[in-house]
């Protein structure tokens, strides 16, 4: 037989919410170690993409998705792989042979803008995360080493003095001397020269390029001006090779520069020329910026194609997990296999003597317990011999069956299988109960 099982001592609600926290927490946990870098916070002030700092590049992706163009933040090396325009921001100690080998790798994929780093800032304490001031443009003129094992450059800043180019603002100055030292290093003007370069925005007073064009063979019309209408049919032509744009003065794209109208629309400007039959976004690259994220199992499991098997899985997983908590019927349990008290040790010898087939072995002890029992009920003396108490027991009257005692023992003792011993003891026993009670 089955009983009900008794009654949990937690309410079926809240053990169902203790397990989806733990299911969703466990689902973050693994994702979290999936992405890895991924996670980490993008606006640390740095010049990047994802930063809203005053060297960062945050306006001009807000500018680019205002005007209809699908903007990512590229954070891994698959990034680099789409055919949509890669815009790479690198640090001055940026790895100039992981460049190369990043540009090297686009130029059948898709265009590539390389923005040379310009300014030194330092963090502002007190202020919101992400929040810099200007030290000095000095880092522009140390950014070719960046291009080093791409093509070989040189910079050089203009319209300040070498004090305000080269060193930073010193704080033993007066706030006076300092202010005044900020407003011509945001004047300074980066120009860049190399042989393998070809102008695409010149500088107005030196007419020196501010934005070039790496001539590695490619037909780029939009970038420059003295290509032909039409592709050239040469063979020292490399035809579907992409542009590599170099933005030597990053105020022509960064933060700080599109406060002003006029330059946001040069940037647009630039953007569309670099585009040269790219993909339709534009991919800003935080890899070269710290921000980077290997690829794992994890990392592709959350994303497609794989993503629609993992949510297969959640499902399969909640439709288990509502099986258990919403079965039909309330649960049982197995009767207890052992029981407590006399009757329960007297239904274990029972099953005992059953199970080994030995039932013919407890007849005479049946047989014997009964006579002292019927003894007892005559006031027989306990030192009695047997067989004289069951020669006084034979003078007993028969049962209503007319079965004497002689009869119904002599029956139980030569039984031998299981339905005629318990034939013969019940009979036995029904004697005893109409004569003696």
């Amino acid at each position: 037989m089955a009983a009900e099982a008794s009654s949990s001592p937690f309410a079926r609600g809240s053990v169902l919410l203790m397990v989806a926290i733990g299911f969703v927490a466990f689902l973050a946990l693994l994702y979290a170690i999936g992405a890895g870098g991924a996670l980490r916070p993008g606006n640390n002030g740095q010049a990047h993409g994802a930063s809203s700092s005053i060297v960062g590049y945050s306006a001009l992706g807000q500018l680019l998705e205002k005007t209809g163009t699908p903007v990512r933040y590229g954070r891994s090396p698959v990034a680099a792989q789409q055919q949509d325009l890669l815009i790479v921001t690198p640090e001055l100690y940026a790895d100039p042979q992981e460049l190369a080998a990043l540009v090297s790798q686009r130029a059948y994929t898709g265009p590539t803008i390389i923005i040379l780093p310009k300014w030194q800032v330092t963090p502002i304490k007190g202020f919101n995360a992400g929040w810099v001031q200007l030290e000095s443009p000095w880092v522009a003129a140390q950014a070719p080493q960046v291009l080093s094992r791409l093509v070989t450059v040189s910079t050089r800043i203009e319209g300040v003095t070498e004090k305000v180019a080269q060193a930073p603002f010193i704080q033993a100055q007066t706030p006076e001397q300092k202010t005044a030292m900020l407003r011509q290093a945001i004047r300074a003007r980066v120009t860049i020269s190399g042989d393998k370069l070809k102008t695409v925005l010149a500088d107005p007073e030196t007419g020196a390029a501010r934005v070039a064009v790496i001539d590695d063979g490619g037909w780029y019309p939009s970038l420059d001006r003295d290509a032909p209408a039409e592709a050239p049919r040469t063979s020292d032509t490399l035809q579907g090779r992409y542009p590599v744009v170099i933005v030597a003065d990053a105020d022509l794209m960064n933060n700080l520069g599109l406060a002003n109208r006029k330059t946001a629309a040069q940037a647009l400007q630039i953007v569309d020329a670099a585009w040269s039959g790219g993909g339709e976004g534009v991919v800003f690259d935080l890899t070269q910026n710290g921000l980077g994220a290997s690829e794992n199992l994890l990392s592709v499991a959350f994303r497609p194609p794989f993503v629609g098997a993992v949510a297969s899985l959640v499902l399969a997983a909640i439709a288990f997990a509502r099986m258990a908590f919403f079965r039909f019927g309330p649960p049982v349990a197995d009767e207890r296999p052992f029981g407590f008290g006399k009757t329960a040790l007297v239904k274990g010898s029972a099953a005992l003597v059953r199970r080994l087939g030995r039932e013919r072995v407890v007849a005479q002890a049946y047989a014997d317990l009964l006579r002292d029992r019927a003894a007892r009920a005559l006031g027989l003396p306990p030192a009695l011999p047997p067989d004289q108490v069951d020669a006084r027991l034979a003078l007993v009257p028969d049962d209503s069956a007319g079965n004497s005692y002689e009869t119904l023992v002599a029956n139980l003792r030569s039984a031998r299988d299981r339905p005629a011993l318990s034939a013969a003891a019940r009979a036995l026993y029904r004697w005893k109960k109409e004569r003696m009670g």
